[in-house]
């Protein structure tokens, strides 16, 4: 099998191999707020813009904003990773490829 053919052989049937897939399903839910310490996880960034925001004065409004929005994203995508490392699973980019190279394995070694 050409990379070509299994790359079309992904397209069509990507959907349906990682629905059966436990371990995707498991790093999706990974990421969806299920309990209370998700909701502080999530929660902490617009705290964090918040004080950022009353706490500090640039000398401009608009500028004040923007480094609030900046700070908050930085908050959240740090918050993301603690989430990722205390689940232990990784992304779910990071197991679809895993689950696409062992089908990919799998297709070449049936041939």
């Amino acid at each position: 099998m050409t990379e070509k053919e299994f790359e079309e052989y992904w397209k069509a049937n990507r959907e349906s191999i990682l629905s059966k897939d436990e371990e995707h399903r498991r790093a999706k839910d990974n990421f969806k707020m299920s309990n209370g310490s998700d909701m502080l996880l999530f929660g902490l960034p617009i705290v964090a813009g918040i004080v950022f925001m009353n706490n500090v004065h640039l000398g401009n409004e608009l500028l004040n904003w923007i480094a609030s929005a900046a700070v908050t994203i930085v908050c959240f995508a740090i918050c993301v990773w603690i989430k990722s490392l205390i689940t232990g699973s990784g992304s779910p980019d990071e197991v679809e490829a895993r689950i696409k190279e062992k089908e990919k394995k799998k297709l070449t070694e049936s041939l």
